[in-house]
């Protein structure tokens, strides 16, 4: 499912970013079109629409030139963060390298 976000960085790094979802579940996500190099074990916070939550980077890899995909998971219990009723059986998946 694509859904547009918002990834919110610290002061020290560049303005927002704007990404979106390749795949979501009811613990994360893996992200596409990014532009920078996220860390692994990163904290960031992503926005969707008016709802913010804070996620730490799982994985990342560069696909293309200038594109980068990430995998993220919640770092709190984010039910309706998607807004959709997602299957729990789902958790966890696209979090390890070995996944994507």
């Amino acid at each position: 499912m694509v859904l547009g976000l918002r990834v919110l960085q610290q002061p020290s790094h560049s303005a927002e970013l704007l990404v979106h979802t390749l795949d979501i579940s009811s613990s994360g996500a893996r992200i596409g079109a990014l532009r920078e190099w996220m860390q692994p074990g990163r904290v960031v916070v992503i926005q969707r629409r008016h709802t913010r939550a804070r996620c730490q980077v799982t994985w990342s890899r560069i696909v293309a030139p200038r594109e980068i995909q990430m995998g993220i998971k919640f770092l709190g219990r984010e039910p309706n963060f998607w807004g959709l009723d997602l299957d729990d059986d789902c958790l966890g998946i696209w979090f390890r390298e070995s996944e994507r």
